[in-house]
């Protein structure tokens, strides 16, 4: 597992080896919607988060804490993905 921290909390999450922070920026930019529903995973099982707007706000801080992973535009397609994911629990269920 790599000796990184977050290279070993990514691999983990993205269910991959990433053994640099080069492997796994293109993990992310390639599929930055796997990163976003593993996000979501962490956000639903947080105690911390009790809503859409404080998944948004847990989402904000992740990212901060992986800002050596992605660029902009990455960051900005995880955001979309995450985003369309937690909108759906405030939808009510169909039927």
């Amino acid at each position: 597992m790599a000796a990184n921290p977050r290279l070993a909390q990514l691999s983990r999450m993205l269910r991959r080896e990433l053994p640099s922070v080069a492997d796994a920026s293109g993990v992310i930019a390639a599929d930055p919607a796997s990163l976003a529903a593993a996000l979501v995973s962490e956000a639903a099982a947080s105690d911390d988060v009790t809503s859409a707007p404080t998944a948004m706000d847990y989402l904000e801080s992740r990212l901060a804490d992986l800002s050596d992973f992605l660029d902009g535009a990455t960051a900005a397609a995880v955001r979309r993905s995450f985003a369309a994911n937690v909108g759906a629990w405030s939808r009510p269920p169909p039927g």
